[in-house]
Formats: C-alpha cells, sequence, structure tokens
C-alpha cells in the first residue's frame, strides 16, 4: 500500500530578530527545515542555498542508491556554501542547519546536520527522532549532564556539526512510515522556547497539519519567540491527498534571493556542476570509491569530536566570543570556546584591555575564569561595565583596549579609537 503526505508549514522571524535566516521546503516527496547561522555571514544566503539545492529531490526516491543520492544532494549544497566563502571572505563563518525526510511512499530517508529537530507522534506516542549535535548533547551522551540541565545549560546552542564547514558529515536513517503517523520538522525557534510537552499535546488535540503548525508558532511567539521560528508539520495517510503545492519559505523564499541571477541559484547550478564532473571522474578512475569512502567515514564516526576540532568545530569557533582572562591576568575578549571539547582549547586572544582581572565584581569572579559568552566586541563593551569595580584602581581606564598582546587579529574600531588616543 502507498501511502501519501499531508503537510503544512510556516516561517516566522519571531519577535526580537529582524530578520529570517530559516528556509523551509515541502512537497509530496520531500520535506526540509534549514537554520541558518552567522549574522552578518549571510546566514539567511546558507538557509536558502541548501533550500534551493536539495529541493531538487522532491521526486520520487530511485529504487536504490538512496542514501547516495540524498548524500550528494547535500555534498552540492554545501560546496555551493564553500563557493560563496570563496568567492567573499567576509562571509567566512556563514552555515545551517539541515533536518530532512525524503519519502517513497513507505519509507522515510533522513539526513540530519546540526540542532534543527524531527519529532514524532505515532499512536499517542511522541519522540525526537533526530539528535541535535551540540556541545551540549555531547554533554548528555557522556553522563556529563541530565537532559533537564541541557536545557538551562548556557552554551546549549552551541552546534558542534553544521554545512558550511570544510568538512561535514550528516547523519542518516530510514524510517518506516506508517499510516497515522504526524511527523514534525522545526528550528530551534520552536524546540527552545517550547516544551517537548507541550509540543507533544498540539499535535495530539490539532485536526490537521495547517492547524498544528499555527498553534505551535503561536506558542513560540507567546514565549517571547527569540529566534526565528519554523514549523513543517507532515501527515501520513493512506488517502491520495489530491494535489499539493510546493511550498517555499522564510529565506530560500526571499525574494532578493530567489530571482535566477542571484548568488544562491548561481551557486547551486555551479556546486551541481561540479558534483558531476566529481562523479563522473570517480566512475572512470574508481567505480566504488565513494561507497567505500562512505563506509570508512562511518567507521570513523567514533571519533567525530576530533574531526570536528580539526574541522568544522574550528570554523563554528571562531564565530564565537567570550571574556575571560588573558594569561597576563587581565579582562580579555576572545574569540572561540570558554571550555574544552574533547581536551582541547579552542580559543584566541581577540582583544586585551589593561584592566586586572582582580578588579572585576565579587559576583562575576567565577563566571569570570570560566568564560562569559558574549555576541561580539560591541556586546563585550557592554558587558565589561558591570564586571569591574567601579572602586577598584585604574578607574582612568577605558574598557577592553587593545594591547599589543592582542592585536594579532583585525581590531575593532572602537579598541583602535581607544588606542590610538
Amino acid at each position: 500500500m502507498s501511502l501519501h503526505l499531508r503537510y503544512a508549514a510556516i516561517s516566522d522571524r519571531g519577535v526580537v530578530r529582524q530578520g529570517n535566516q530559516d528556509s523551509v521546503f515541502a512537497g509530496p516527496h520531500f520535506i526540509a527545515v534549514a537554520d541558518g547561522m552567522g549574522g552578518m555571514a549571510a546566514g539567511d544566503l546558507a538557509s536558502a542555498i541548501v533550500i534551493n539545492t536539495v529541493a531538487r529531490l522532491d521526486v520520487p526516491p530511485p529504487a536504490d542508491s538512496v542514501v547516495d543520492e540524498l548524500a550528494d544532494a547535500v555534498a552540492d549544497a554545501n560546496r555551493a556554501i564553500r563557493r560563496q566563502v570563496a568567492d567573499d571572505p567576509q562571509k567566512e563563518g556563514m552555515g545551517t542547519t539541515l533536518t530532512a525526510l525524503w519519502f517513497d511512499g513507505e519509507w522515510f530517508n533522513l539526513v540530519h546536520i546540526g540542532d534543527s529537530r524531527a519529532y514524532r507522534l505515532r499512536e499517542g506516542g511522541f519522540e525526537q527522532i533526530t539528535v541535535d549535535d551540540t556541545y551540549v548533547q555531547m554533554l548528555v551522551d557522556e553522563g556529563r549532564i541530565t537532559a533537564e540541565e541541557a536545557e538551562r545549560h548556557p552554551q546549549r546552542s552551541l552546534l558542534l556539526r553544521a554545512l558550511g564547514a570544510a568538512e561535514v558529515e550528516p547523519a542518516f536513517q530510514t524510517i518506516k512510515g506508517v499510516p497515522g503517523d504526524r511527523l514534525v520538522l522545526c528550528s530551534d525557534g520552536l524546540s527552545g522556547p517550547v516544551s517537548d510537552a507541550d509540543i507533544a499535546r498540539t499535535l495530539q488535540n490539532a485536526a490537521t497539519p495547517q492547524e498544528a503548525a499555527e498553534t505551535l508558532v503561536q506558542q513560540a511567539l507567546d514565549a517571547g519567540a527569540p529566534d526565528n521560528v519554523t514549523v513543517l508539520v507532515a501527515d501520513v495517510v493512506t488517502e491520495d491527498p489530491g494535489e499539493q503545492r510546493q511550498f517555499i519559505g522564510g529565506a530560500a523564499a526571499d525574494a532578493r534571493l530567489a530571482e535566477s541571477d542571484t548568488a544562491v541559484l548561481r551557486a547551486v547550478k555551479e556546486a551541481e556542476h561540479e558534483g558531476e564532473a566529481e562523479g563522473d571522474a570517480e566512475s572512470e578512475a574508481q567505480p566504488k570509491a565513494r561507497k567505500h569512502g562512505r563506509v570508512w567515514r562511518t567507521i570513523l564516526a567514533t571519533f567525530i569530536v576530533l574531526a570536528l576540532v580539526a574541522g568544522g568545530g574550528v570554523w563554528w569557533a571562531r564565530t564565537q566570543y567570550f571574556i575571560g582572562v588573558s594569561e597576563a591576568g587581565n579582562i580579555s575578549l576572545f574569540r572561540g570556546l570558554p571550555f574544552e571539547v574533547a581536551g582541547y582549547r579552542l580559543a584566541w586572544l581577540d582583544i586585551e584591555s589593561d584592566r586586572p582581572a582582580a578588579d572585576a565584581v565579587d559576583s562575576v569572579e567565577s563566571d569570570l575564569e570560566s568564560g562569559i559568552t558574549v555576541d561580539g566586541p560591541s556586546a563585550a563593551e557592554d558587558e565589561f561595565s558591570a564586571l569591574v569595580d567601579p572602586d577598584a584602581g585604574n578607574e582612568s581606564l577605558d574598557p577592553l583596549c587593545a594591547t599589543a598582546a592582542g592585536e594579532t587579529e583585525a581590531v575593532p574600531a572602537a579598541a583602535k579609537d581607544c588606542r590610538d588616543d
């Protein structure tokens, strides 16, 4: 018996964000959600590239080599992002999650990287069918914190894997569809502010996918929606729902990114050509190399954290900032992560102030030692005034004025101004 999908999707920029970096696609055979990241580094462009690339899979999957076809589409998408970075180095750091399902009428072929989630409601039972590629999930898996503690962890949004890195290895699953299943794909704009219990309750009570999607998005908005909110709900049904239009939303539907002469489709087309050329070379020289390579990489999955530190982890780490204590004992701004990943310290001194850590107020001493995350140099300036004791010495020093030790990378304008004074 061939099954069908009845679907609905909504993407909202949320309450706080000025733009939408999420993208979503829904069709009779293929559904996907991507959550872009990178801020000024064009997270919206990254998610739009990926969705416009993988949307070509909205056709009945082949009888065999489905995983290979899915992997090739994701590789094309990643290649297109990397091409954008090569053409414009200012976009270094752009990336995106991806969670997608390719349906053949009986089986779902899932690909996942990042923290956009897939949930399933089946006969009253509710479960998350993806595993977040996040630092806190790694801590949960290692038994170092509980799932409840992960929800409150200050680094809960820190990704270990995402598309846009030089090397990526998504997770693949094959899941059997059952009539009555209700599936949800969503960005963390939903799973962050709305609990799993509330998501499950909404899915159980909603009569249609459209009602479920609308209710879930509204719940995220009511909770403050600090991030973009994207929700896709798909029901597995036995009756053919008739013709359903493809849905594309969020950044992927932005008119500025959807025209035929834009960076998105140019990058997608070029990446596909590159992928075809590589595929031809492989088929002539080593027809089984790709398959064997994938098997080998799967075997190496047990060492994935070390691989991330060497590749994608470093890429993502360099887009993060925190305030900590330098080797000289001064309050300083760092790029990277204020903790170790697999025994590696991914942190680089960005700006060192002349203010000793001893001047910090007592209430933040321990936080300063472990690292206080900030959004960037501007946010660090604002945070600095709350950290230091105004009665301590050096009152005349401007916050976070770069010293010679901290000039290994580009210094923000504010730091340059106080250095020149």
